[in-house]
């Protein structure tokens, strides 16, 4: 019996391109592996954060009601500062479904004062106080990796970009040589009877084969918000050619501001924005210098945000001003580059697919995501144990 003897290497008889695509995919798998567990993670609990606070916190569930006049922002702006007159109120906000809330400068639980957005009752009152926020936690954690921003984004970002390199190499090195009855069946379904070293690659190459195209847009809109060299290239694609447009900074104010005529410039800027888009949610952004004006944002559908609308106003007379932002115009109006830019944060977690389905179908293939980094490495693993074992003769 000869032990230590290894038998010599079978020759490679692969492309170039598919041992250069095994190696990015298996290198740079390693590297972001524990990024991108916790990006898909994170991003599945942040998504379905609305139907999680609905069932912890019933109270501040308020049903739109269809021809019922919500109470304007100008109105709940009011009502806010006069109950806390020292305070300075930053945003109303009314999510569709949800009390409208009055942030008094931090966009903190602690600080936020809820309403109910038809008979202007008091739901809940601040505490003013920090308070420990478990769905923002989880937001840093997915945008920053809980560290500072300047660290913790572009690791981020390019962990996505570095998953999708290793999403279109795995679609590379699963390709089935031969279109064989056997290959077909092996690159096609898990082989659950296998024994665990099997089992773990099944479970990577076909789960990964099946989830690759909605991972594809997971991470390319995840892209969209973190590299502006992807955001421009996709403006470029998507727009046949056409450079993408400077955009304008938000129009400032130049006029001396005079707070007191801010509740009737309110008043005005909620009655010319609902005349424009139906509203069963809106977000106020209440000018807080000497220069901001005022920002409104108008939701026509439960929790999609494709079709939102943004209008800009006169913070001393509520007139609209010139907006030329992504949202300014309406979904049906906009070219078909602006129209993917509207769609690209329901397609990121799922809204663009049905609502709830696709969310809870994006649900499903997040854990596929974040289990490709753990059985990709256990291939590995299995793989170089096997390597380093002597055979035995």
């Amino acid at each position: 019996m000869n032990i230590g003897k290894a038998k010599p290497k079978k020759k490679n008889h692969r492309s170039l391109f598919y041992r250069i695509s095994a190696w990015l995919h298996l290198w740079l798998g390693l590297a972001s592996g524990i990024v991108i567990v916790i990006i898909c993670l994170t991003g599945i609990t942040w998504s379905f954060r609305d139907e999680i606070t609905d069932w912890l916190n019933p109270e501040l569930k308020v049903e739109y009601i269809p021809g019922k006049a919500m109470l304007s922002p100008a109105v709940l702006y009011e009502k806010a500062k006069k109950l806390y007159p020292n305070q300075e109120v930053s945003f109303i906000w009314r999510p569709a479904g949800k009390a409208a809330m009055a942030g008094y400068g931090k966009r903190n639980s602690g600080f936020i004062l809820y309403i109910h957005p038809y008979t202007g009752d008091i739901i809940r009152k601040p505490s003013f106080k920090e308070e420990f926020d478990f769905f923002d936690w989880t937001l840093n954690g997915h945008r920053f990796l809980w560290l500072p921003s300047e660290i913790g984004r572009p690791v981020i970002n390019y962990s996505t970009f570095i998953f999708f390199i290793t999403l279109i190499s795995g679609l590379v090195l699963w390709w089935p040589k031969k279109w064989t009855k056997a290959m077909r069946k092996q690159s096609f379904s898990v082989k659950w009877s296998a024994k665990i070293k099997r089992l773990n690659y099944d479970l990577h190459n076909v789960f990964g084969f099946y989830a690759l195209i909605i991972l594809l847009v997971i991470a390319m809109t995840g892209m969209y918000y973190g590299l502006p060299w992807f955001n421009k290239f996709l403006y470029f694609t998507t727009s046949l050619g056409k450079t993408d447009p400077k955009k304008r900074v938000e129009l400032k104010n130049t006029a001396e501001y005079k707070p007191e005529r801010l509740p009737e410039a309110l008043h005005i800027a909620w009655n010319d924005a609902i005349k424009k888009t139906e509203a069963k949610g809106y977000y106020l952004s209440v000018p807080q210098d000497s220069t901001e004006t005022i920002s409104l944002f108008l939701y026509p559908s439960h929790r999609q945000f494709y079709n939102l609308q943004n209008f800009s106003y006169d913070r001393n007379t509520g007139s609209l001003l010139s907006n030329s932002s992504t949202h300014a115009s309406s979904f049906e109006q906009a070219d078909f580059a602006t129209k993917v830019r509207k769609l690209n944060y329901d397609l990121h977690v799922g809204s663009a697919l049905g609502g709830i389905w696709g969310r809870i179908l994006y649900f499903l293939i997040s854990i596929v995501g974040a289990s490709l980094p753990i059985t990709g490495f256990l291939v590995w693993w299995f793989k170089k144990k096997k390597i380093s074992q002597p055979q035995k003769k």
